[in-house]
């Protein structure tokens, strides 16, 4: 029986024609029910039951035939009808801004809702169907129609929306249809506030922009010059940078902005608290007026306003993408916040980490590089393996570091703000405030790195009365709006400093 079973399964009818399926289907089924009426010496089995048994096989058989005969078929009108439901489930452009949560106060034009529809190559198209994406995010569906018929488009969105393809593949648009090459200079040049953002966004570019023969390359600080200079040699249409580095290269004459036609800055709010408007300013200068210009960013404070129209054309669309243009906390993030002096933090982090489960992958942020660097020691000494990211740290060590955490080899990281935003790195599972924050906006951006991709996650806030009462307003609020409950201790403090002077807790 175990070789006629075999055989069975290994037929493959989608190859037979019609009839060639019936008969050996046939022949199966007979080869099989000859093989199950044969005597068994090994069991004196009545006749009445040997024949109950047949016909039992006999039906299984049959089925187990039928299966496989069908089973093509089947698969094929299931994706068929796939195909026709996906084809009939667009929504009116209103329909699926609200749906999304697009708003503007501007007219839009319609938005792209499947790959099929995006204003792209073939190539482009195909690769983003191979990546497993099922559909344009908000941000790739409003922002594509706009940013590829030219217009200057300013984005809220918050971090992990997808804006990286957002701007990238209509620069890649632009270049493969106008044929246009880096011999004079990049195309398009991409800002970003930190080396690890300016690094995810290279590697995207590198994975896209690959099938269409366009090539991006990458200056930040923290590593040897020379080797970026000579890779601007080659003569990419694309750059990534940071501002700083930039502007080295720019005053080494390595790199040329005269060809640039499309710019985007990348998570702006950033690069203005960073304080990188003055070289942003003598970056500005060298790049043509004539050109698109991109600006994204997770908020919208008043300097990133500024920024905007200082920069981008008067007639330039605004498009905020989820609750983003308000500062606001992931509501998929449970806020827990503990009143503690500074001498009872480390004894409550352990506590904290030895209740911690299986899969866990903690981010705890600390103010300074000299915290982070005690704290490191400390949960070494405690038995936990853990990475520290600050900016004294040399790149290929914070690049090291970035990729055990990441990975999952190392569950812990400790980190000063410097990991705060752009980074985008899966599974965090908690965050926790060692320390205060230093504003309302990087303690929003700290606990969102976890509660990302449709998952939820935990921060922790360790509260000091001594140092963090002008925190306490702007701590209670945004748990509440995002549906958190707010401890005693802290509804009281926020109730006795509510009016704080500290403009950066002004929430």
């Amino acid at each position: 029986m175990g070789m006629l079973k075999k055989e069975v399964l290994e037929v493959a009818p989608q190859e037979l024609t019609k009839k060639d399926k019936k008969r050996r289907r046939q022949e199966v089924q007979d080869s099989l029910i000859d093989a199950v009426t044969q005597p068994d010496a090994a069991e004196d089995v009545p006749v009445v039951e040997k024949k109950k048994r047949k016909k039992e096989k006999d039906a299984a058989v049959q089925e187990s035939v039928e299966q496989k005969v069908e089973a093509p078929k089947k698969e094929k009108k299931a994706k068929d009808a796939s195909a026709e439901a996906a084809s009939g489930s667009e929504l009116d452009a209103a329909e699926y801004r609200k749906k999304m949560l697009i708003t503007s106060e501007q007219e839009l034009p319609d938005p792209v809702q499947t790959f099929d529809a995006a204003p792209f190559s073939k190539k482009v198209r195909a690769v983003l169907k191979e990546a497993g994406f099922a559909a344009p995010t908000a941000i790739q569906a409003q922002g594509w129609p706009m940013a590829v018929q030219g217009d200057d488009l300013i984005s809220c969105a918050k971090t992990g929306s997808g804006k990286t393809l957002a701007f990238l593949l209509p620069a890649f648009h632009r270049i493969y249809k106008s044929k246009l090459d880096g011999s004079a200079g990049p195309v398009a040049l991409v800002l970003a506030p930190t080396r690890e953002l300016a690094t995810q966004i290279e590697e995207v570019a590198c994975k896209y922009g690959s099938c269409l023969g366009i090539k991006t390359t990458i200056v930040f600080g923290g590593v040897p010059k020379p080797p970026q200079a000579k890779a601007l040699k080659a003569n990419p249409e694309v750059v990534v940078a940071t501002p700083g580095r930039l502007m080295d290269l720019m005053n080494d004459g390595a790199v040329k902005l005269g060809s640039v036609s499309m710019l985007v800055l990348d998570e702006a709010d950033r690069m203005v608290d960073m304080g990188f408007e003055p070289q942003m300013e003598i970056i500005m200068k060298q790049i043509p007026a004539e050109r698109q210009t991109l600006l994204f960013s997770a908020t919208m404070p008043k300097s990133v306003k500024k920024l905007a129209s200082k920069y981008l054309k008067d007639d330039a669309k605004h498009v905020n993408v989820g609750e983003t243009e308000e500062l606001a906390a992931n509501k998929a993030v449970s806020q827990e916040f503990f009143k503690l002096d500074d001498d009872e933090k480390e004894n409550k982090l352990w506590r904290i980490m030895y209740d911690m489960g299986a899969g866990t992958k903690i981010i705890i942020f600390g103010n300074t590089k000299n915290r982070i660097n005690k704290l490191q020691k400390a949960v070494w000494d405690q038995g936990y393996d853990c990475v520290a990211m600050h900016g004294d740290k040399r790149q290929w060590e914070r690049d090291a570091d970035l990729a055990k955490f990441t990975s999952g080899e190392i569950s812990v990281m400790l980190a000063t703000d410097v990991c705060a935003r752009g980074l985008d790195i899966k599974d965090v599972t908690h965050v926790l405030n060692f320390d205060m924050a230093r504003d309302v906006e990087s303690y929003i951006h700290r606990i969102g790195r976890t509660g990302r991709a449709g998952k939820n996650g935990v921060s922790i806030t360790f509260f000091n009365p001594a140092y963090d009462m002008e925190c306490a307003p702007a701590l209670a609020k945004i748990a509440q709006e995002a549906g958190q409950t707010v401890p005693n201790f802290l509804q009281e403090a926020a109730d006795k400093t509510k009016s704080t002077k500290n403009k950066l807790w002004k929430y």
